[in-house]
C-alpha cells in the first residue's frame, strides 16, 4: 500500500506551509514520515507541532522523541506543553482536546494545511461515542476528513487506513513510536470501546470497520443535502446572518423549521443545543406570546459559545451568551 497517495491530492502552489500534529504515536510518525519521503517532489515548507499534555510521567520523553525524529530528518519542531492546573478527571479528554486545538488555531495561518493521523478505528470509536451521547445526524457523521482550523485547514487523510495498517507501515519503515499507557486506562470512555466492547464486536462481525465506514459516508451524504435544504431556507427567512423573521420561520414545515435553527447556530459559530434544549425552544419559547422581549439561553457566560436567543413579535435574535445578557431568561 503506498500511503503517498492518500496526501497527495492536498499538495498545491496555494498552499505556503503544511503542518504535522506529531504526538508521537504511530500514526502521526507514519504520516510525517511519508511527507518527509515526499517533501522534495512537492517542495514542501514542512513544521511538525508537538503538544506535552502534561500529564503522563513520561510525556517530555516523548517529547524528545519526537525532537530527535525531526532534526534527524531536518524538520522544524514546534512544541507547546500544557499547565498543570484545571487537570482533573472530569472531562479531562475535551479539555484537552480544546487546549490542544486552541494552539493549533493560533500557529495555522491563511493558506496553510494541518495534517492530523486519525485513523479509521478513531473515526468508529467517536462514531459509538456519539450515538451514547444522543447525537444527531452531523455528530454520527463522526470525524471530518476536512475542516477549516482558525485561518487555515485540517485535514485527516488517513481516515480510510485502519490502525492496523498503521502498525503494520510503521514496522516496515522501522519506525520508534510512543505506545501510550493510558491508552489502557478503562476508566475513560474511548479507551473503554477501543478495549473491551469493540473487540467483542469485532470477534462477531469481523467486517464491521468497513461497514461503519460507508454508514458514515451515507451520513455526510444525507447531512449534505440536509444543509443544502437549511441554507435555501434560511436564505429566505432570513433578515440578517443573526437574526430570522419570525413571520417566514413559521411558514415553514416544523422539520425545516429545526433543520434551519441547527443551521443558524452552526453559520453564527455557537455551540449546539442538546435535544431537550432543542425541543424545549420550539414547544415553550418559540410558542410562549406572553412575554414581548423573551430570552432563550443555554450555557454560562463564562464559557465560549453559549447563546443568548431574543424574541419579539417579528423577529428572533441569536448571540454570544455574556453577562450583560444572562438575566430574565426562559
Amino acid at each position: 500500500m503506498d500511503f503517498s497517495e492518500f496526501l497527495k491530492p492536498y499538495f498545491n502552489k496555494k498552499i505556503k506551509n503544511y503542518y504535522v500534529a506529531l504526538s508521537g504515536g504511530a500514526d502521526s510518525i507514519v504520516l510525517l514520515n511519508e511527507l518527509i519521503k515526499i517533501q522534495r517532489d512537492f517542495d514542501l515548507n514542512l513544521t511538525a507541532i508537538h503538544i506535552n499534555h502534561n500529564i503522563q510521567k513520561d510525556s517530555k520523553k516523548w517529547k524528545d522523541i519526537c525532537a530527535d525524529f525531526c532534526k534527524k530528518n531536518e524538520i522544524k519542531f514546534i512544541h507547546r506543553t500544557l499547565s498543570r492546573k484545571n487537570k482533573s478527571f472530569s472531562n479531562l479528554e475535551k479539555k484537552l482536546r480544546d487546549e490542544r486545538y486552541q494552539i493549533f488555531e493560533k500557529i495555522v495561518k491563511k493558506n496553510t494545511i494541518l495534517f492530523m493521523g486519525h485513523h479509521l478505528d478513531d473515526a468508529v470509536e467517536t462514531f459509538f461515542l456519539r450515538i451514547l451521547r444522543g447525537s444527531g445526524i452531523e455528530g454520527l457523521t463522526s470525524i471530518p476528513k476536512e475542516r477549516s482550523l482558525g485561518k487555515g485547514k485540517l485535514i485527516r487523510p488517513f481516515l480510510s487506513l485502519t490502525k492496523k495498517d498503521i502498525i503494520l507501515k510503521a514496522k516496515k519503515d522501522s519506525l520508534k513510536y510512543v505506545d501510550d499507557p493510558s491508552n489502557k486506562d478503562n476508566s475513560f470512555d474511548r479507551n473503554y470501546l477501543r478495549n473491551i466492547i469493540l473487540p467483542k464486536i469485532e470477534k462477531r462481525w469481523p467486517s464491521y470497520r468497513k461497514n461503519l465506514h460507508q454508514l458514515i459516508s451515507n451520513l455526510y451524504e444525507a447531512n449534505s443535502l440536509l444543509i443544502f435544504q437549511a441554507e435555501e431556507d434560511f436564505n429566505h427567512v432570513s433578515i440578517k446572518k443573526n437574526t430570522l423573521s419570525l413571520n417566514k420561520f413559521f411558514h415553514l414545515p416544523p422539520l425545516r423549521q429545526k433543520n434551519v435553527f441547527i443551521f443558524w447556530i452552526n453559520l453564527n459559530g455557537l455551540n449546539q443545543p442538546n435535544a431537550k434544549v432543542i425541543n424545549l425552544f420550539f414547544e415553550k419559547f418559540l410558542t410562549d406570546d406572553k412575554t414581548s422581549k423573551a430570552k432563550y439561553i443555554w450555557g454560562t457566560p463564562s464559557k465560549k459559545g453559549s447563546v443568548c436567543i431574543t424574541k419579539t413579535s417579528r423577529e428572533i435574535k441569536i448571540s454570544e451568551l455574556s453577562a450583560q445578557n444572562f438575566g430574565n431568561a426562559v
